[in-house]
């Protein structure tokens, strides 16, 4: 019998699948409306990149995604203002054109206009941003925050956002690095998110994607972009929050249960110190595309 899809991990380009998971660990969906389902998620031995299992029908689980509620918060300003320094660090300003691919219900691409800056979104399910007509252009800067580990088949993406840069232009991908998550914690890594998060890619294999396109990594971020010192925005919070709230990814739309926090001295650290004690698991790296004539150097090179 062949092996699904699911069994195999097709990152690595390496023989390996479930069949010789050494780490395999089986998660409840942390939306409450399915919280009853159960999935399998397995680790890659080769590349470390941990895969979801069973094939499901996503649309009934997106139906009630929690995070199509998601509305702007002190804690998405501080992690777009966050993100916004990152990307004026690795040199883009108001003059380049950027795309934000897979961009929800707009927020960052909203808060980047308010900015002054060139920011068009695209996201096939939001219909105010699911206009193709964004696709038929080159941009400076492509960025795609939280898409690739929802997709069935990552690579496919890397090949449309390779097109959609422009020649000398960064492609950004920020999202979980697999090798920063305990399949073993006794309690599991939120971004497990199943069975929205199909493939969670290590940073070795988000890289190893990345050269097949000829792509160069410029710079890196190796921790989550919500994370701040102002209190309770700091990723250790927000996941020890939603796990005292049952683990449900509802919470984090919710209005904050502030009697909750206050019962727990956890909590309360957390709140205050959660910055200094942040753990691996979120990258965001950005890619650079080689200009044509480079790229057929580099190409005839490989040959």
């Amino acid at each position: 019998m062949p092996v699904s899809d699911y069994e195999r991990c097709d990152l690595c380009q390496e023989q390996c699948g479930f069949d010789r998971a050494q780490e395999v660990r089986r998660v409840n969906c942390h939306v409450r409306s399915h919280r009853q389902d159960i999935f399998t998620v397995w680790r890659c031995p080769s590349c470390s990149s941990l895969h979801s299992k069973e094939a499901v029908d996503l649309a009934k689980y997106y139906a009630d995604y929690p995070l199509k509620k998601h509305k702007p918060t002190i804690h998405t300003h501080i992690a777009y203002r966050n993100r916004h320094r990152l990307l004026k660090r690795w040199g883009l300003g108001a003059n380049n054109s950027i795309l934000d691919f897979g961009c929800g219900t707009g927020l960052f691409v909203k808060y980047m206009r308010q900015r002054g800056y060139q920011v068009s979104g695209f996201d096939a399910f939001v219909p105010e941003f699911s206009d193709s007509q964004a696709l038929a252009r080159n941009y400076d800067a492509v960025l795609s925050f939280d898409v690739i580990e929802h997709l069935d088949r990552p690579a496919e993406l890397f090949q449309q956002l390779f097109d959609l840069t422009a020649p000398g232009g960064l492609l950004v991908v920020g999202t979980p690095d697999a090798s920063g998550l305990d399949l073993g914690a006794k309690i599991p890594p939120v971004e497990l998110s199943q069975p929205f998060h199909r493939h969670i890619l290590s940073e070795q294999a988000l890289i190893q994607i990345a050269k097949r396109f000829d792509l160069i990594p410029e710079f890196a971020f190796r921790r989550s972009y919500f994370d701040s010192l102002i209190p309770t925005v700091n990723m250790r919070f927000m996941w020890a929050y939603l796990n005292a709230s049952g683990g449900m990814l509802d919470s984090m739309v919710e209005p904050i249960n502030w009697g909750r926090v206050l019962r727990s001295p956890r909590l309360i650290f957390y709140a205050l110190a959660g910055y200094f004690l942040y753990e691996p698991g979120n990258m965001i790296i950005a890619f650079r595309k080689p200009h044509a004539e480079a790229l057929e150097v580099r190409r005839a090179g490989n040959q």
